[in-house]
């Protein structure tokens, strides 16, 4: 449940931006997420009558990774994949940039680019903010409860998906599918995730501020 006061800003962010008429070719959207080994699927076939075979083991703490990347209407940057038991804090997340963002932008967008990212404690600290001023990374202030606009949030979900359906059974198989994953996101791919943007901020100003995925 998106709190009032982000509401209200979602809905003015939205409003700016479709006003301005922003369509967003300069900014790099970025995140972190999870992906871990489930060896679950949606549907099972069972006998008549046989309940209990619907039930399935799964581990208490499946294998997984942490992974980060961006994308832009010029491609994907690299990608970055850290083990499932590293923290990213301030320090890691700004390493990630300096190898993943900088070099993207630079090559990619002749180094006027903007990077989205969420209101992460490491995203947001006096160690990080530092850093921007020092690498001169610019950034787009985007509204806090606000991953239903991020098309990079898209991006993971479908990654997700596509994993599931290799069935990967241990961290190398999973690493390769994540990779594998990554690899089709081409220029024209990420230009039709980034495109749906404005439609969705449309929805939130319709919504009032709600989220839009619920």
């Amino acid at each position: 449940m998106i709190r009032d006061v982000n509401k209200i800003a979602r809905m003015d962010f939205c409003t700016q931006m479709l006003e301005d008429l922003t369509v967003f070719s300069d900014c790099v959207f970025t995140d972190e997420s999870t992906v871990q080994i489930d060896c679950s699927t949606k549907f099972c076939f069972v006998k008549k009558g046989d309940h209990f075979a619907r039930m399935r083991s799964r581990a208490k703490h499946p294998s997984k990774l942490h992974i980060w990347g961006g994308i832009s209407t010029r491609g994907a940057t690299q990608l970055a994949i850290l083990p499932g038991s590293c923290r990213i804090n301030s320090e890691v997340y700004c390493r990630i940039l300096e190898r993943c963002y900088i070099p993207f932008a630079r090559k990619a967008h002749n180094g006027f680019a903007r990077i989205v990212q969420d209101n992460a404690p490491a995203h947001k600290s006096h160690y990080t903010s530092e850093k921007f001023v020092e690498w001169g990374i610019e950034s787009l202030d985007w509204p806090a409860e606000s991953p239903d606009l991020n098309p990079i949030e898209l991006v993971w979900g479908n990654m997700k998906n596509f994993i599931r359906k290799r069935r990967v059974r241990n961290l190398d198989d999973l690493k390769i599918g994540i990779v594998a994953y990554w690899k089709t996101l081409t220029p024209d791919v990420c230009k039709k995730y980034i495109a749906g943007v404005r439609k969705k901020m449309e929805r939130v100003v319709e919504q009032e501020g709600r989220n839009i995925l619920e």
